[in-house]
């Protein structure tokens, strides 16, 4: 019993729930002009939450398809939320003050904790901050409860005011990490190693580095999630290009490579997690504002890591 509650599968279930219940209210929102639409949608991707482990796969993505529909018909839109008055608002903050940032902190201050933890062999540290990181949230929850005294109602539509806030781009992150598994299964990398062999100088370091560095960015700014990227780059620039002919340390290619492609992740609307979501959360006027203000530290970052790998390498030769 607690092995099953402590699963990752649990989890998904747990957000399937909260998923399948902001699909609920949302039909009956009757000022929000695409209700079924926007219901449908959040209903379709709680079901691949809750039961995705359970579900054919074929199954599962004809959900993920009809999400994809569902958004492009421009069906998922901002309903009524009950929201509190600006005035409200400013007089719930001064009076909880800082304790009104508990909740938020208990979230990160708990999963690490987790992680911390010397569960012992046969435990997936990786599984460990996953689930520490959904019962944080919960915890979270019965905290912000306690604290503001408020009604799970408000709970229910504020968290349904988030999710319609963020859209149909919730998917993006899970839609992209399965993107740079074709990718690396198809033979991209290969292909991108082909290119990259005949259009770099010999025995050039610089070149190399600077391919390596650029083609990461590039890729990660394609597809937003540097994790994606990266096996697909190194598997077609890194090892075959840069370790192997010139030496090189694999991990110290890794280290740099994998903070190179943050340069990308800085200036794509594809991380929508990072770019997208608090301009969309915070209202700005310009919901590429965000990307605009970090590309230029994003160029910067790019030069140093260039230099940097080709210092680092050439130097251990």
């Amino acid at each position: 019993m607690l092995q099953a509650i402590t699963s990752l599968e649990a989890i998904f279930v747990l957000s399937g729930i909260v998923l399948l219940v902001i699909g609920a209210f949302t039909f009956a929102d009757r000022a929000n002009p695409a209700r079924v639409g926007t219901g449908l949608f959040w209903v379709l991707l709680g079901l691949a939450f809750a039961l995705g482990g359970v579900l054919p796969s074929w199954v599962t993505g004809l959900l993920v398809v009809g999400m994809v529909v569902i958004d492009g018909l421009g069906l998922v839109r901002k309903g009524a939320y009950g929201e509190a008055s600006h005035e409200e608002r400013v007089r719930a903050a001064d009076r909880f003050g800082w304790r009104i940032f508990l909740p938020v902190l208990m979230i990160p201050t708990l999963t690490y904790a987790a992680s911390l933890v010397p569960w012992g062999p046969g435990v997936d540290p990786s599984r460990v901050v996953f689930v520490s990181l959904g019962y944080a949230s919960v915890l979270a929850g019965v905290v912000a409860f306690l604290l503001t005294r408020a009604r799970p109602l408000e709970l229910v539509n504020e968290g349904r005011r988030l999710a319609d806030a963020i859209g149909a781009v919730v998917i993006l992150p899970q839609l992209l990490a399965s993107l740079g598994t074709l990718f690396k299964t198809a033979g991209v990398g290969d292909v991108i190693a082909r290119i990259a062999g005949a259009a770099i100088p010999a025995g050039s370091l610089f070149a190399v580095v600077l391919a390596c560095c650029l083609s990461i960015a590039c890729f990660t700014f394609v597809m937003g999630n540097s994790f994606a990227a990266f096996p697909v780059i190194m598997a077609g620039v890194g090892v075959p290009l840069l370790i192997r002919p010139f030496g090189a340390d694999p991990a110290l290619v890794g280290a740099v490579v994998l903070t190179c492609a943050s340069c990308g992740t800085l200036c794509t609307p594809m991380a929508a997690n990072f770019n997208m979501v608090p301009p969309a959360l915070f209202e700005m006027r310009d919901q590429y504002g965000v990307i605009k203000y970090q590309a230029p530290f994003a160029a910067v970052m790019f030069v140093v890591h260039v230099a940097l790998l080709w210092a680092l390498v050439g130097f251990a030769r």
